[in-house]
């Protein structure tokens, strides 16, 4: 099959072998994958992610020297039923997944496999027991963006922000709009969002954001501090994965403050914790959305009640991908281009 191939360290248009189904497992033709920050770490920091996750127990398993098909954010429509496949999964049916497939030899996150193929390539297996079937409301393109919205999701119910807690969200990527979202359609407020970029600001106006802060202007903390009540405690997202945010974060932060870690940073980085220690701040980093993350992440877009449609600011075949990923770069102009391995509309 046609497919976008990490190979050694480049990205270029190729062939990679058509999957075929185990038990368990159906094969889906990719209808729409979007271009996350996580597949532009993957392009630059491959052989890093390999030997870091094999040195601490991380979840991917593969050989940067290897082909590898990227795209962890889908929807697809079944061609193929593999043996043991059971329930009400039909082909045609259009369904999203947890980026993870299960297999004999154990499992693979898709977008990190050399074996499993990711959702830049024309067709994918998935596994039964995580797919979603998206309701015939939905389109394709909306659906694809499931994943993105669940990890907001995932890192609001982390916060878990309670009365007398208001949130400040550092940085309005797709990830940082998706915990104001998220915090919003819980009934969460104020919420507070802080980002450089006009683009992401009024992107976060957008998702519901209460006030937006250009940081270049205002310290987000003094603006946290003029709108949360008296008395209530700073729940700071942090969702930019920079080196020396996390640690700007932790001295600016007022005393007893939570930081949640969304953002991944791969370079290393120093911490001055005395800061933390002192004003007693908890930090703690998220990992990775459970089953009922994508769950209710395809709930919200079902209703409506969570509109994503303005995050894919750009569309292209599979032959404008390589260009795609240099264009997605521009953080004032998009938010996600949306990758069509089979064509839009096809």
């Amino acid at each position: 099959m046609k497919a976008l191939l990490l190979r050694a360290g480049e990205l270029r248009i190729d062939t990679f072998p058509d999957p075929t189904p185990k038990a368990g497992q159906i094969i889906v033709k990719s209808l729409c994958c979007c271009i996350c920050a996580s597949d532009l770490h993957m392009v630059h920091n491959a052989k890093r992610l390999a030997e870091w996750s094999k040195e601490f127990g991380g979840p991917f398993n593969f050989n940067p020297d290897e082909d590898i098909v990227l795209g962890h954010e889908f929807c697809g429509e079944i061609v193929e039923l593999g043996e043991s496949v059971s329930g009400d999964l039909q082909i045609g049916d259009r369904v999203v997944s947890q980026p993870v497939v299960f297999g004999p030899e154990g499992f693979a996150v898709l977008g990190y496999s050399n074996e499993y193929a990711g959702g830049f390539g024309e067709y994918l297996a998935l596994s039964e027991q995580l797919v979603q079937k998206v309701p015939e409301a939905v389109p394709t393109e909306i659906a694809s963006l499931m994943e993105p919205l669940s990890v907001g999701i995932q890192y609001a119910r982390i916060a878990n922000i309670q009365e007398t807690e208001v949130p400040l969200i550092v940085g309005c990527g797709a990830i940082g709009l998706a915990v104001v979202a998220a915090l919003k359609a819980l009934g969460v407020g104020p919420v507070i969002a802080s980002d450089p970029s006009p683009f992401r600001r009024i992107s976060a106006e957008n998702m519901g954001a209460d006030v937006v802060v250009d940081p270049h202007v205002d310290n987000p903390m003094d603006v946290w501090a003029r709108n949360a009540p008296t008395g209530s405690r700073c729940v700071v997202v942090e969702c930019v994965g920079a080196p020396g945010v996390l640690n700007e974060i932790l001295i600016t932060a007022p005393w007893s403050s939570r930081i949640i870690v969304a953002g991944q940073n791969l370079d290393d980085d120093v911490l001055f914790t005395a800061s933390a220690h002192t004003k007693g701040i908890n930090v703690q980093f998220g990992g990775s959305p459970i089953g009922e993350d994508y769950t209710r992440s395809l709930a919200f877009l079902a209703s409506g009640e969570i509109d994503v449609s303005f995050w894919q600011t750009g569309h292209v075949d599979l032959d404008g991908a390589v260009k795609a990923f240099v264009d997605s770069t521009d953080t004032e102009r998009h938010t996600r281009i949306a990758v069509h391995p089979h064509g839009k509309g096809i």
